[in-house]
């Protein structure tokens, strides 16, 4: 028999195995961002304390979307109360109006909306929103990146 050769296989294997079963991280996640296929079922892609949610039919077929949070890039004119949201691909529209909730400082100092921009027109556009506790929430029908804040 070879019981030394299996002993020593049994022994290679279980130094090589390990405890943590849970993937590796994709390189195409990180705190900040995070890219997912959405499918014509819809989905929730959260980041950087934002949550995108996709409902049925927003998309016609899988696309990866990748949203980011961006510490900067913000327009001259504005007072910023969020991070800068950044949603890929930019340009991208929706076949029913896709969720943005995003997370915000209410500093007190007036009422506050969000602004988003198009890829057609890179000018930060008042979209509106609905305060929920330390987010604010409002839909959108096209990509391309947004934060909550007031015009100077």
């Amino acid at each position: 028999m070879h019981y030394p050769k299996l002993v020593f296989l049994l022994v290679a294997l279980a130094a090589c195995s390990s405890d943590d079963t849970s993937p590796p991280p994709s390189p195409a996640s990180s705190e900040n961002t995070r890219t997912t296929t959405i499918g014509p079922e819809g989905g929730t892609i959260v980041v950087g304390g934002a949550t995108v949610t996709f409902p049925k039919d927003a998309v016609p077929s899988p696309v990866a979307i990748t949203i980011s949070k961006e510490a900067t890039g913000f327009p001259d004119g504005f007072e910023t109360l969020s991070p800068l949201f950044k949603c890929e691909p930019s340009g991208t529209n929706f076949g029913k109006p896709v969720t943005m909730q995003m997370p915000f400082v209410d500093d007190g100092k007036g009422p506050s909306t969000i602004f988003w921009s198009s890829a057609a027109d890179p000018t930060f556009k008042d979209v509106g929103g609905t305060v929920q506790g330390a987010t604010m929430i409002t839909t959108v029908e096209h990509f391309s990146m947004g934060f909550v804040g007031r015009r100077k």
